[in-house]
């Protein structure tokens, strides 16, 4: 951890001097100084949208706002880490869904505040492995292979799987704005390279579309229903998004490949230089999401394990399918811990062209 946080603030002059460039340094326009200025009671939320902001609302934002008397707006969607850049000098939002990764990113920038105990009491409870300097999960979600257990003949046990002729067609790969960039990365890992040389994960992944014809999947539901319609037999996806599509009636399980599995720690970041009212009531909201019993609540809805110990020792037996060893939890992170985020970040959009028109326009 203290090597990943070096490197953090060694590339921090870099991404500092160019994050107001191009379109980010546009993105400016338009905004007065009394819109950085916290309405009263208000929070501003950048946030994914579809069940996951349903679930979330349902179980922390619902009674927060109304213990709070606070009122939520919300901005759907992904990849919000350009808007929360380009106004780093006047910033408009108050939290920011996010990732370990992109969280630190944006923490390395000064664009999100890091996480202190005397601000968000229930931090201390969480599970270190789940607690990043920006952002402590409010679940993790492992993350995979997802298997259509009818279909397909031969055993998938490696990531390395996706490219066996006889899953030509039937087999996908997450979108790049949506899972695709960070699966990406660990295959380009798994085949040598690195965040400056993608040559070995872009020549991999040009494979798949060329001589497996894979499909691209754009979220969880579009998956689902591909899974669901048995259009896909084999594609990187979340352990409980499995469940939920095999109980919609896809014959299908998660597999943790070999190599290692994924693991991402989500919640939501405090967007840095807000008025102190709105940071408050900001790290308030994110202290309801640390709860023991709102994050098992959360699991149920969810179907993933929780981070804090409290929670993670008294699941209740409907959940004890979430319990993880050490080792588990220590197998599904392995190939992340391994990752260099700041050049990636560093290195994003030359990495997406490159995909675009390599890749996708192979």
């Amino acid at each position: 951890m203290s090597n990943y946080l070096k490197t953090l603030m060694d590339r921090r002059r870099f991404l500092e001097s160019t994050a107001m460039t191009g379109a980010g340094a546009a993105a400016l326009a338009g905004f007065g100084s009394s819109a950085a200025r916290a309405a009263g009671g208000e929070l501003h939320i950048l946030f994914a949208g579809g069940t996951w902001q349903k679930w979330f609302t349902e179980t922390f934002v619902d009674d927060f706002a109304k213990a709070e008397g606070a009122n939520i707006v919300w901005k759907t969607g992904l990849s919000f880490e350009p808007l929360v850049i380009a106004q780093r000098r006047r910033p408009q939002w108050d939290l920011i869904h996010q990732n370990q990764n992109t969280s630190s990113q944006l923490g390395a920038m000064d664009a999100v505040i890091e996480w202190t105990e005397d601000m968000i009491p229930n931090l201390k409870d969480i599970h270190p492995s789940f607690r990043y300097p920006y952002l402590a999960g409010k679940i993790h979600t492992p993350y995979g292979l997802v298997v259509n257990t009818k279909r397909v003949k031969s055993p998938i046990t490696k990531w390395a799987d996706l490219w066996n002729p006889e899953l030509k067609g039937k087999v996908a790969f997450p979108a790049w704005n949506w899972m695709g960039q960070e699966v990406f990365h660990a295959i380009n890992q798994l085949e040598g390279g690195s965040p400056d040389n993608v040559d070995p994960g872009i020549a991999k992944l040009k494979a798949l579309y060329t001589d497996n014809a894979a499909l691209t999947i754009e979220n969880v539901e579009h998956t689902k229903q591909l899974l669901v319609e048995e259009e896909v037999w084999v594609a990187p996806y979340f352990g409980a998004r499995t469940e939920q599509a095999a109980a919609a009636g896809a014959p299908v399980e998660f597999v943790v490949p070999e190599e290692g599995g994924l693991s991402f720690i989500w919640n939501t970041a405090i967007i840095n230089g807000r008025p102190k009212e709105s940071t408050e009531l900001a790290a308030k909201l994110v202290n309801y999401s640390l709860d023991p019993e709102r994050q098992i609540a959360f699991s149920r809805l969810t179907g993933y394990p929780p981070t804090n110990i409290q929670a993670m020792k008294n699941l209740p037996p409907d959940l004890k399918r979430l319990e993880l060893t050490d080792e588990q939890v220590e197998g599904l992170g392995k190939i992340q811990r391994e990752f260099d985020y700041m050049a990636m970040f560093a290195y994003r959009d030359e990495i997406k062209d490159r995909w675009n028109k390599e890749v996708l326009g192979s």
